[in-house]
């Protein structure tokens, strides 16, 4: 009897060592419960702000432009007000004007998306965060860092824009995720430190997250994402990089450039690596993304407390996806911002007060900090005014039994 227990359990750990090795794939079970039927389809709000503050907020912008400072499109919402207008060219060597429909590279507001992409699934328990990445990514080298570390940019990994560049010959075809994976496990670029020992901002935990993403679900990344995001919220006119098609054929397609006047390159071998950037949007459908999170459709509330909480220092507070502005005490402010191709976005989020500011410019030259771009809701908004605190009942039992007795 003791030679077949022995035997028994010999087998079961040469099992467990030959599958620690192999890809990640949900079970049937698990697959057939990620289902989104709903369509939620968000509505955007409908009023206008008063026509002063209009005034003095376009007054703003339109300077700024003028002075060769701002080319792109501003949207400053609540539940029910918005303002959103355009200022500058599309293309200038046409003359071809902005319109509050142009699609702009969000670059690394992606990030949000992503992040967003991974907590649907570790809602769903499809993606354990605390677990390895290797758990799900056969091959991967660096056992240390976690899902989470990824999220929180805290694994200390080598940036793939730098590493990947000498590995990848042909530089005018697209190299992928998988592509860019394949080099890491290949070549091990050091790590800049240890995994998990601080936050170091660096792209290459987001491309991870997106193949983590394509494993995990069997899909590719972006079409997983527009059907489980962009398709569902009504981002209509939000696609990918690597979707060709749509970049060529958009009729609201802009140019980026440098500084305010000098044509940035169109794309390079970098382009076919999403997650960490990739997404071209309008600032509308971002402002349906941003709605649909509030209302929870596709993170729950309860995930929504992790999503913001700050998961690294004081310096550089940054939760799942999102960095945190602590500035303000006494008021959440969750953003990120983005910087490609002659690309920049500004993508500012009051959760707790459903305020948002989203600016995206196909011009480089000018910048706003979290401070300039709260100065601009409040001359949409008016001055923050602090919620008054609740005050506690500070009567006694007895004094209540009284009034209740009285009533008889």
């Amino acid at each position: 009897m003791g030679y077949k227990v022995l035997y028994t359990l010999f087998l079961f750990i040469i099992a467990a060592v030959f599958s620690s090795g192999k890809d990640y794939k949900p079970t049937r079970e698990r697959d057939d419960i990620f289902k989104f039927s709903n369509i939620y389809r968000v509505a955007l709000p409908s009023q206008s702000f008063p026509e002063d503050r209009i005034k003095s907020i376009d007054r703003y912008f339109r300077d700024r432009s003028y002075r060769g400072y701002f080319n792109g499109v501003v949207l400053v919402a609540d539940s029910t007000h918005i303002f959103t207008k355009a200022y500058g060219y599309a293309n200038r060597s046409i003359r071809e004007r902005l319109n509050t429909q142009s699609v702009f590279q969000i670059a690394s507001i992606s990030k949000t998306i992503t992040a967003t992409a991974v907590i649907m699934l570790a809602q769903d328990s499809l993606i354990d965060l605390r677990s390895p990445v290797s758990r799900y990514l056969k091959g991967f080298p660096y056992s240390r860092v976690t899902v989470e570390m990824l999220l929180n940019h805290k694994s200390g990994l080598a940036d793939y824009t730098k590493f990947c560049s000498g590995s990848w010959k042909d530089l005018s075809s697209p190299m992928s995720n998988e592509d860019m994976l394949s080099i890491m496990i290949r070549r091990r670029p050091r790590s800049y430190m240890a995994a998990g020992y601080r936050y170091r901002y660096c792209n290459t935990n987001y491309a991870l997250l997106a193949c983590i993403v394509q494993r995990v679900t069997g899909e590719d990344f972006a079409v997983w994402v527009h059907k489980n995001i962009f398709a569902p919220v009504g981002m209509e006119n939000t696609f990918f990089a690597t979707e060709k098609e749509k970049m060529k054929n958009h009729h609201n397609q802009t140019r980026g450039y440098s500084g305010q006047r000098m044509p940035e390159e169109g794309s390079n071998f970098l382009d076919g690596v999403l997650g960490d950037k990739g997404v071209y949007s309008t600032v509308e459908d971002l402002l349906k993304f941003d709605r649909a999170l509030s209302a929870g459709f596709l993170v729950s509330p309860q995930w929504e407390e992790k999503v913001y909480k700050n998961y690294t220092d004081a310096a550089d507070p940054y939760g799942y996806g999102w960095r945190l502005y602590e500035g303000y005490k006494d008021r959440m402010i969750v953003y990120h911002n983005g910087w490609w191709h002659g690309y920049r976005g500004r993508f500012l989020r009051l959760p707790r007060e459903g305020k948002t500011v989203i600016i995206l410019e196909n011009a480089t030259r000018g910048s706003f900090s979290v401070p300039t771009l709260i100065s601009v809701s409040e001359r949409l908004f008016g001055k923050y005014v602090p919620p008054t605190p609740v005050e506690k009942d500070t009567m006694t039992k007895a004094e209540i039994l009284p009034e209740i007795d009285s009533e008889k």
